[in-house]
């Protein structure tokens, strides 16, 4: 499996998908979801005062209707916004916006088992790890359970600290551990920074986690729909809008570009996959929903960095009848072009 490099392509992905016998419903009382049902899990990592805590209340106050799940290590370590909270009922707040933040403890599995046997269940869930915690462990666990889809890892990183960090005998491992691990990497607090060193970090990120993204932040405000993957036809137009309703909306339209498809398109399965694998630099996500070409079989398409996850569709969303995929990138150096021509 893979290009030769180690990293599963996305033909690899589709192959997978299309090997497996979804059913439109599930087939017994106690069964795994079908694919496309299954929690989207957002794990954040990077280290002390990267500004997690930060991202994390960004994600809860423009939510924006979905339903959040926020694990923390320490329920001490996260401040949130007072005129949120509903109610707090021990370790877990429910917040007015139907968002929920809670403490894991010292059992993942069993954090895991209560998002999942929630009722409702939430949207989206998300773990933000303690800063020396490794997130490849996080990952393999919910891997390894059948009704999670690992959505994304995101580290953050201190700007102007992080030098200081890498470079520390004592932590520089771990950091360079989590960067590794990433498929997207916020340089938090970019602003403290000379264009020029940010530049050169930049750079130095990059020559640590050659697959993994990269955007600039300030006070952990990045577009949500970069942070979170979930795919429906809502989530498809809210992406395609403006970034409104957030604290700087002007900066995160300065700093990135969407592109989106809607056409009477199928794709050959193979074709589709080589596609994916043909992205252009500075694409930071794409989601969508793609016919397959003398197929009734529908697919789901998310990436974030370097990851691909394809799932194959009993049937289309809300009676889809086109092929539709919606992305958006830094500006400046998405090429949009290259997008239009893969796709049309």
């Amino acid at each position: 499996m893979g290009d030769g490099s180690g990293r599963a392509t996305a033909a690899d992905f589709l192959n997978l998908a299309l090997d497996m016998n979804l059913p439109d419903q599930p087939l017994s009382p106690d069964p795994h979801l079908p694919r496309d049902q299954r929690l989207p899990l957002t794990v954040i990592t990077g280290y002390l005062g990267a500004g997690k805590t930060t991202l994390v209340n960004h994600m809860l106050r423009h939510a924006d209707g979905r339903r959040i799940m926020v694990m923390v290590n320490d329920f001490g370590d996260i401040a949130i916004d007072a005129s949120l909270i509903q109610s707090q009922k021990g370790d877990t707040l429910t917040l007015s916006n139907g968002c929920i933040c809670c403490s894991m403890g010292g059992d993942l599995f069993y954090a895991l088992s209560d998002a999942l046997d929630r009722q409702p269940r939430p949207d989206h869930l998300v773990i933000e790890a303690s800063g020396v915690a490794d997130p490849m462990r996080i990952s393999e666990i919910a891997r390894a359970e059948p009704d999670l889809r690992l959505d994304a890892t995101i580290a953050l990183v201190d700007a102007a600290g992080f030098e200081a960090s890498i470079g520390d005998v004592h932590i520089g491992t771990s950091v360079a551990r989590q960067l590794t691990a990433s498929d997207l990497i916020v340089i938090n607090k970019s602003d403290l920074l000379p264009s020029e060193d940010l530049l050169k970090l930049q750079d130095r990120i990059a020559a640590l986690a050659p697959e993994a993204r990269q955007v600039s932040s300030r006070f952990g405000q990045v577009p949500l729909e970069l942070l979170l993957g979930q795919c429906s036809l809502q989530n498809l137009k809210d992406m395609e809008k403006p970034c409104e309703g957030h604290d700087h909306p002007h900066d995160h339209e300065e700093l990135y570009l969407r592109w989106s498809m809607m056409a009477d398109l199928r794709f050959d399965k193979q074709d589709l996959a080589a596609r994916l694998d043909r992205l252009p630099a500075g694409l930071l996500r794409l989601k969508g929903f793609v016919r397959l070409k003398g197929e009734a079989d529908w697919v789901s398409v998310q990436v974030v960095g370097q990851r691909v996850d394809l799932d194959l569709l009993a049937k289309p969303p809300g009676g889809l009848e086109r092929s539709v995929l919606v992305a958006i990138g830094v500006r400046g150096r998405l090429d949009v072009a290259a997008l239009d021509r893969l796709f049309t």
